[in-house]
């Protein structure tokens, strides 16, 4: 499994532990969605799982960051975050 984290305004946080019910839903919903669009990804060359962070000062503005092993890793799961 990939691994994901939420950072928001500065704060690492959790889809359980995130707030209101519909904040947690909706942050809950967007795990699930980078999951399914990720996959089981993985860099060919070395082996390894990407590492995604999900950052914003609030949920309204939030942006990836993908990192990995290579270039090559990073590239190909920002296509499939699009």
């Amino acid at each position: 499994m990939i691994d994901i984290s939420f950072e928001i305004n500065g704060r690492k946080v959790s889809p359980r532990n995130i707030g209101s019910a519909l904040e947690s839903a909706f942050v809950e919903s967007l795990q699930q969605s980078i999951t399914k669009a990720v996959g089981s990804a993985r860099c060919p060359e070395h082996d390894q799982k990407p590492k995604i962070k999900v950052k914003g000062r609030n949920l309204d503005s939030l942006n990836f960051e993908v990192s990995g092993c290579c270039e090559q890793l990073i590239e190909n799961v920002k296509k499939k975050l699009k």
